[in-house]
């Protein structure tokens, strides 16, 4: 799954992305100077709940925090045979 989006700070507006893979969840957040990057193996959390475990962070460095947008979501689409041989090796996915 990938969520696109923006972070609106006092200070700037803050493009975002969320890839969640059965690998694991990564995030940037494109911050003027150098963007903020956070990834990790576990796939137990869902995009947004990822980025609101992060948003104090990311509020240091965009100012106080007005809204978050999501402008796009991306589904993966997976075959009945990959959502089979998910569930067969621990990893249960539905969709």
């Amino acid at each position: 799954m990938l969520v696109r989006g923006k972070i609106i700070g006092e200070k700037v507006t803050a493009p975002f992305e969320i890839l969640k893979t059965g690998d694991g969840i990564s995030l940037m957040v494109e911050l003027p100077g150098k963007p903020f990057q956070y990834s990790t193996g576990c796939s137990c959390l869902e995009p947004l709940e990822l980025l609101g475990l992060l948003l104090p962070a990311i509020e240091e460095e965009v100012g106080e925090i007005k809204g978050v947008f999501v402008e796009d979501v991306v589904e993966e689409k997976r075959s009945p045979v990959e959502r089979l041989r998910g569930v067969l090796w621990g990893k249960h996915f539905i969709g």
